[in-house]
């Protein structure tokens, strides 16, 4: 199978596959993936690795097993890559991050997965709660212990994973992380989401269920 071929076939077994949920019971929240799993590399001077991959929404960059090491990429690999494939799903390098595929043609539409970092106070403190990191400083020294990357961050620390989704436009690229976001870009069928709605499903947190959406409203131009 050549490039060309394998690209439009993951892209198609993407679609077939994206239905399950992927905020289930994933022990590693911070891990796109369930697992470790193996994939493609495409570089940009066309050579192909593979490795076994998952997405750290937390580092906001890909992971990769060695052995039974966890390993990131390096900034200098991460400049080289062109397209990863991993999982049946895409994902392509776009403004210093990495957007997995969900729609190109017609209008664009790429998801980002982010994460927040909730740290406890109870074991500094003896007192119960928590605080959400509203700086790099927890994030930084998670990975100055060599914490960032591993599957099971300390008990101290609870990673919130949420996503943002890119939609390129009419020349326009916005992002949206909400259905209200959403229906901002397409003011004018307002009525068009509320008649779907009534028979579908949309969630932001489904990314098939946003993809059938925008399928819609397109088809209706």
């Amino acid at each position: 199978m050549n490039l060309k071929s394998l690209q439009t076939f993951l892209l198609i077994v993407s679609f077939m596959c994206f239905g399950y949920s992927q905020d289930g019971s994933n022990k590693s929240p911070h891990y796109v993936l369930p697992d470790f799993t193996e994939g493609i590399i495409l570089m940009k001077d066309g050579s192909e690795l593979t490795e076994v991959l998952n997405y750290n929404s937390l580092s906001e960059n890909f992971a990769f097993k060695k052995d039974d090491e966890i390993l990131a990429m390096t900034q200098t690999d991460i400049g080289r890559i062109d397209t990863v494939y991993v999982s049946n799903r895409k994902f392509i390098r776009k403004d210093g991050v990495f957007l997995e595929v969900l729609m190109k043609s017609g209008v664009q539409l790429y998801l980002e997965y982010k994460c927040n970092l909730e740290s406890s106070t109870a074991a500094s403190s003896g007192y119960g709660g928590t605080s959400q990191t509203t700086s790099g400083r927890t994030i930084t020294s998670i990975e100055n212990r060599g914490n960032l990357y591993q599957l099971e961050l300390p008990e101290t620390y609870k990673a919130k994973p949420y996503k943002e989704y890119w939609l390129y436009k009419d020349d326009a690229l916005t992002k949206f992380k909400t259905l209200g976001q959403l229906k901002k870009l397409y003011k004018d069928q307002k009525k068009d989401i509320k008649t779907y709605r009534k028979s579908h499903d949309v969630d932001t947190k489904e990314p098939l269920s946003i993809v059938k959406l925008i399928e819609y409203l397109e088809s209706l131009d």
